[in-house]
């Protein structure tokens, strides 16, 4: 975080804290009308989960708007009053949504609120940072959500913290997550023929697809790193180039929302050395609904299009 946005986050939080005062001053019995259990979770995954499994019980809302690049998000006044109102406040863990431990939670009251790191539980992999932030080595991967193997994991932590947070409701939760579960379950097998195919490498726009990638045994290779903000350098779109001439693979992957002029630069430049037709295809991030599908039926999709690019009978 640079100078100008540290002290916009400041303001943010002095705003915010006069908000909270004013309306605990304010605030009367008209709260008790609504027996739902508000769930705030950082961004649509988590929503998702928190809405399936919460059903009539829950009031779920999002921090983070639908479809916004999470990489480069920084909290607002009304994003902490948010989060300081939640009974139940669900986030991702790693590096996509630190600010919210790293810059909400130390600004809030947390007593009387269930705080959970759904990946609890789930194995982070590494991945390439962005190109001229400064690093070096790799950085955590968040994109875990991706994978339905490690969605199994956070849908039962979502699970789980719905029951702490309102118990009457257990048996109603269970019903519900035993659907999610099964869903996420029959995806996890379905993905497993990822492995089957004759392409060993998919070619991405964004890095977003380690998990999928690690979990299911391929490879990917991004123009850029783990942030879509940011653009590659003519040296990884070269690389990127000579990879799929020299291992003659003819899909780029693009996400829904996010420039894909690079895409069409490679697919170009590989059409013109070897003459063979090049071909987009979309992976979505669900960050959010796209294209009137949601969370699963966007993970579904993704496997379509996926076996497509690695050559799945």
């Amino acid at each position: 975080m640079n100078q100008k946005q540290l002290i916009l986050v400041i303001v943010s939080f002095s705003i915010a804290l006069l908000l909270i005062a004013a309306s605990m001053f304010m605030s009367d019995t008209s709260d008790d009308d609504d027996d739902t259990t508000k769930v705030v979770a950082t961004f649509y995954p988590l929503a998702y989960m928190a809405d399936t499994i919460g059903g009539e019980r829950v009031t779920v809302s999002c921090l983070i708007p639908y479809n916004t690049e999470i990489h480069s998000f920084s909290p607002t006044a009304q994003n902490i009053i948010d989060a300081d109102s939640a009974d139940l406040l669900i986030y991702n863990g790693g590096p996509g949504d630190s600010w919210l431990v790293d810059d909400v939670i130390p600004a809030i009251n947390v007593d009387g609120t269930l705080v959970v790191n759904t990946t609890e539980g789930v194995e982070y992999i590494w991945g390439e940072p962005e190109e001229g932030e400064g690093g070096e080595g790799l950085e955590i991967d968040p994109h875990t959500w991706l994978s339905p193997k490690e969605a199994l994991v956070q849908a039962k932590n979502v699970y789980e913290a719905l029951c702490e947070a309102d118990p009457d409701g257990a048996d109603y939760f269970l019903e519900n997550y035993e659907a999610l579960n099964e869903t996420l379950t029959q995806l996890n097998e379905d993905y497993q023929d990822l492995t089957e195919g004759n392409v060993s490498t998919i070619i991405v726009s964004h890095s977003a697809f380690g998990y999928v990638a690690y979990d299911y045994n391929f490879t990917q290779e991004g123009a850029i790193g783990l942030s879509a903000d940011e653009e590659p350098s003519v040296a990884t779109i070269t690389a990127l180039v000579d990879l799929m001439t020299n291992q003659s693979i003819y899909t780029v992957f693009t996400e829904p929302g996010f420039a894909d002029s690079y895409a069409n630069t490679i697919e170009s430049t590989v059409e013109s050395q070897t003459g063979h037709d090049v071909q987009l295809l979309e992976l979505y991030l669900m960050t959010g609904p796209v294209d009137d599908m949601d969370y699963i039926e966007q993970m579904s999709q993704n496997l379509i299009n996926l076996k497509i690019g690695l050559g799945v009978a």
